[in-house]
Order: structure tokens, then sequence, then C-alpha cells
């Protein structure tokens, strides 16, 4: 009835509404799609049509389609709050956080007073590891609608984000006042607890989250990395339940997955310990293509070249002078698991020293620079560095968090291995420290843990392989060029003879030997970490040699190893 009613009068675009509708509500989607097409090529911007076409192409699997047909109707009917939320919703739900950022963006310069849509802007910002912008954006939530416990507390997350605790503290003892029973302030308040070293009070309130949620999948996350496995019987169960839900979002199911191989390699149930970390890498491997972060190896391979390229002679640069006030950054760098996060606390418990975590400044910079190398060349490159060094080197100490009056501050992003030809340009006076354990303890310990964007390598064991080679000729290009200017911390032997490494460690980066020094478990300091609990405890060689119980499971990651080159030594030899 109705096509024949739009063949009668083409014009009718009520008519023709309807015929796209009620073709959605039959399934017919390609159909459906058609309608509303042939509606918009009359009138381009019908902003129901426009809304509806999104509607469909969203369920045929198109959201770029769906983003582009809403976008339209943004512009067209910018009043409508429903034509934002459903954007959002795509944008979030495509992983596409450049759209939700812009959508975000456009929502609250329209709707100044629109909660969902600083909500939006906030968690764009975040996803994108932009904490202080994300911050900015969740204030306006909390301006528009003051003693929310809901907002309270999710302002108190993206501090904790930021490293902010004692703003995160405030937060919640704000949302205390307005929820005192709720599940999701437990679990903060034991994120923050845990986070900041008080383990035992983290994991009463794990515990009581989970008692007030049954099912809080998170909080069974965050109790397994805190007990480091060490969980009884009904935990296991109930953790493998919500692991195996396939309602349970991707994302959850992915953490959980970590967590039950980690109980069960507690148990030496090794067997199904792997199965379950191969589950959940192979989930999150899935979700992080959405996003168009994958392994690209050629690119990967391509990029020892590069840096040889454009730090093969010295180069005269004059970055702007510093205040004087400004601390010195001292760079810890490495595969990640290969003692970072342990050396760094080591730094970290003297006096004069802040650890600052895995600052993501010179990280940007570095993509900025290969970005242009990989496009334009190396000249270009070459050219960029010299005008943006001083700039450069302003932006990354700008962004440093405040160091308490600290003259040094760490930084321990492991990715800055591929920096160091930067930073021996943009801090001479920088002492720069690189980490090395076994590749295949090393590897294991990747491959067990949900890893940032910024390690597609890490869902792979061939990938993690073949990214550990390049890591290796990276270095080995920055130990030829910058020797006596990187010092390198083994971890077996770390472990094993303590004093003597520290008291190296220290004299390199001319600091005065300090008894808590020797003893880092004992600093009570935030980490931010997966080592967080593990470097809590005294010096141990209880997690090397760890690889050799996964012999038969970690074969492609031994042959990727053997492939690109890398001696197999063992922490355990």
């Amino acid at each position: 009835m109705l096509r024949n009613r739009v063949a009668r009068n083409p014009g009718d675009l009520d008519t023709a509404l309807m015929l796209g509708s009620a073709l959605y509500q039959a399934g017919r989607l390609p159909e459906s799609i058609a309608a509303f097409k042939s509606l918009l090529n009359q009138n381009p911007n019908h902003p129901q049509a426009l809304l509806l076409l999104a509607r469909s192409e969203a369920q045929t699997g198109n959201p770029g389609a769906a983003l582009k047909a809403l976008a339209r109707a943004q512009q067209v009917d910018a009043g409508n709050n429903q034509v934002w939320q459903v954007a959002v919703a795509l944008a979030a739900d495509a992983r596409d956080w450049t759209e939700l950022l812009r959508i975000g963006t456009d929502w609250t310069r329209v709707h100044p007073d629109s909660i969902e849509g600083w909500q939006a802007l906030s968690r764009a910002h975040f996803e994108e590891s932009r904490f202080q912008e994300a911050i900015a954006a969740y204030d306006r939530v909390l301006a528009l609608q003051p003693g929310n416990p809901t907002f309270l507390i999710g302002a108190a997350r993206l501090a904790i984000a930021a490293q902010r605790y004692q703003q995160a503290r405030d937060y919640l003892e704000e949302a205390g006042k307005f929820a005192p029973d709720s599940a999701d302030l437990f679990y903060t308040l034991g994120r923050l607890h845990h986070l900041t070293g008080e383990l035992e009070t983290a994991e009463q309130y794990y515990r009581r989250a989970i008692a007030a949620r049954p099912g809080f999948a998170t909080a069974y996350v965050e109790l397994g990395t805190l007990r480091e496995g060490r969980l009884d019987d009904e935990e296991i169960r109930a953790i493998l339940q919500l692991f195996t839900d396939p309602s349970i979002h991707p994302e959850y199911r992915v953490m959980l997955g970590f967590t039950l191989g980690d109980a069960l390699d507690r148990r030496s149930d090794f067997d199904q310990a792997f199965r379950a970390w191969d589950q959940a890498n192979a989930i999150d491997q899935k979700l992080s293509g959405q996003e168009g972060i994958v392994h690209r190896p050629e690119q990967v391979e391509d990029e020892p070249r590069l840096l040889a390229g454009m730090f093969n002679t010295s180069m005269d640069l004059e970055p702007e002078s510093d205040s004087g006030t400004e601390p010195r950054p001292i760079f810890v760098v490495g595969m990640p698991r290969s003692g970072t996060t342990l050396v760094e606390s080591i730094l970290a418990s003297h006096s004069e020293v802040y650890g600052a975590g895995e600052l993501p400044t010179l990280y940007d910079i570095h993509e900025k620079l290969m970005s242009r190398a990989r496009n334009s060349g190396i000249d270009a490159a070459l050219d960029l560095l010299r005008r943006e060094a001083g700039n450069w080197r302003k932006r990354y100490l700008d962004a440093l968090p405040a160091s308490g009056g600290a003259s040094s501050v760490v930084d321990k992003q492991p990715l800055n291995f591929r920096s160091i030809g930067l930073i021996r340009l943009l801090f001479p006076e920088s002492p720069i420290i690189y980490t090395r354990r076994a590749p295949m303890d090393v590897g294991l310990s990747i491959y067990r843990h949900k890893f940032s964007k910024n390690w597609p390598c890490a869902h792979s064991l061939s990938d993690i392989g073949h990214f550990y080679g390049v890591h290796q000729r990276i270095m080995e290009l920055w130990q030829s060029r910058y020797g006596p200017a990187i010092h390198v911390v083994d971890h077996k032997a770390l472990v094993n003879d303590p004093q003597t490494e520290i008291s190296r460690l220290l004299a390199f980066c001319s600091l005065d030997p300090q008894a808590a020094c020797f003893e880092p478990h004992k600093t009570k300091r935030p980490i931010a970490t997966f080592s967080s609990v593990q470097v809590r405890q005294p010096l141990s060689a209880a997690f090397s040699g760890r690889a050799g119980r996964y012999a038969m499971q970690l074969e492609p990651l031994r042959q990727a190893l053997v492939k690109a080159g890398v001696v197999l030594q063992s922490d355990s030899g």
C-alpha cells in the first residue's frame, strides 16, 4: 500500500518516510536504506529521514555511513537530542574516538547545558589518554548537576587516571555522603587504595563491591590483580561464569580472561591458564582491530632504518633555555615487563626523585617525527626536528606532573626506547636507563596482560617476538652511537645482587646512596602499572624463569625470536 502511494505521489514525503520505516521494521534493511535515500534525493535535509537512514545503515554494519548521515542531521536539526545520542552511541560502539570527539565538541557548543554532551566529550579525551582535557570536560558535568554520586564517582575515576589522587579522595568522600552503600563507590575506593599502596584496605573495598553487586566484573579483575591470582574456588567459578557469558561487554571479558589465567597459573593448571590467556587475547585483538590498531610489521621494520638516517650525525640544536626550576627527567626504557617499574621504584625511593610513571608526551612527539619521516622523508623530518626542538623540550617539561620539589622526575614509558636519539638531543643532561630481561619471560609476561593501545603486538606471540627483534636492533643502534650515555640494568643481575646493581644505578644518575633505595618495597608511593603489587615486595628472583612452564605453548614466540636473531638467554639459568 505504501509503495503504491509513493508511486502515485512521489512528493509525499510523509508516506515515503513511513515506507522506509515499515521496511526497516520488516527487516528488509537494503530496501529501507534505498527508500530513505530516495526521499533524501528530493529533500536532502529532511532530519527524520537522516536519523532513520543512520539507524538502517548501523543495522547493516555500516557505522561510517550511519555517522555521516547523523553528521548532516546534526547540522539541520541541532536541537534534536536524539540525533546526538544516537551518534554518540554509534561512535563509541565503533570505537571511533576521533568522531566521538567531534560529536562531543559540536554537541556541547550547540547545547552547553547538555550533561550527555559533556560526558561524551570527556570520554573521547579519556580514550585518547588526554586526561587533563577529560577532567576539564567532566567538571562541566559536575557543575550542571552537583551532588550526583554517579557523576562524582566518575570524576574520581578520571582523577585517578590523571594521578590526582587527593582530588579523587575528595570526590569519593563527597559521593559517600549521598550513596554510602554504592558498589561503584566501593570499587573506586578500592582502585584508589590499590594504586597508593594501601593494599589491605583496597582488598576490603573490592570485596564490599562484589558483595553489593554480585557479578561485578571489574571488581573481580582488580581483586585478582591485587591477590596476584590467589583466589578461592568460589571466586574462580564466578570469574569463569562471567568470562564465558556472551552478554558481558567484550572489554570486561578480556580482563576477566587474563584474571582467570593468572588464577589457574597460581594453581599450576598451566594448560587451562594459557587457554584463558589465548581466549582473552583473541577478543582483545578483535577489539583493537575495530579501532584500526593492528601490528604492522612493515612499518615496524622500517623504523630502525629511519632512526639510523635521522640520527647518523651530530646535530647542533639550541633548545630554549629553561628557568632553572624544572626537574631533570630520568628516562627508564625497554620492553614492557622487563623491570622498568622496579627501576623506577628504586629511583623514586630517593628523596630527590619523583616517579611519574609512563608519561605520554615524548611518545606523542616521537610519533609526529616518525610520521613526517615516513610520509615526507628523512630530510623533512630533520627540518621539523630543528624547527621544533625548543618547543618540544618546553612542551615535555611543561607537561611533567607536580614533583613536590624533587630535582629529578622518572619517566618510565617503555616505548621511549625508540626515542633515545631524540632524548640525547632534547635532554642531553638526562640519564637513560635501559632495562633488559630474558626474552621468553618478557614475551610470556606481555601475553598474559591486557596492554594499552600503544602495544598492538601484545595479542600475538609471533608479533611479540617480531617486535622484540626490532626493539633489539634499535637498542643496538643507540648503544653503538651513545653507549656511555645508556646504563643497562639486567633484571637477573638486579634481583641476584641488588646491592651492587642499585649502587651502580644511583651513581650513574648522580644520586647519593640512600638506604630507602635499597628497600624500594617499603616506599609508600602510587604505582599505576601491572607490577604495582609485585614491586611492593622485597626483591626476589621468584618471578624469573616462568616461561619454562609453558615451553610448548610458547613455541610460536620462540620461533619468532629466533627468526629475529634474538639470543634466548634465560633468567633462571
